[in-house]
């Protein structure tokens, strides 16, 4: 697929603007432009936790004084319209990306 603009390629539309190597000769590269501006707004779920502590009567038949299950985790979920890398990075999309993070445990008081 040819989506970028070229000598050969005359698409007024495609999606990158024309290349250089050199700042001479393209003077169109020089402009001010809003070509590159995306939206990256988003909105993320950054963390969660849901636990469950049984009841005294269940633990007790246990032999446990306390018992809780649980799971939480980081960076779970992102909505945005910007799919080519994790928005909160801004213009550093060559970057590390933000690790999802899950954890299950269970707490157990004797």
């Amino acid at each position: 697929m040819r989506d970028y603009r070229s000598e050969e390629n005359q698409d007024l539309y495609a999606a990158y603007p024309r290349l250089g190597t050199t700042k001479a000769g393209i003077e169109n590269n020089l402009q001010p432009s809003t070509w590159w501006l995306r939206d990256a707004s988003f909105l993320r779920l950054k963390s969660l936790e849901i636990g469950y502590t049984l009841p005294t009567r269940l633990s007790k038949s246990l032999k446990l004084s306390n018992m809780r299950i649980y799971f939480n985790g980081l960076n779970l979920l992102t909505w945005s319209p910007f799919k080519m890398w994790d928005p909160e990075q801004g213009g550093n999309g060559f970057a590390y990306p933000i690790q999802k993070v899950f954890n299950v445990g269970l707490n157990v008081n004797l």
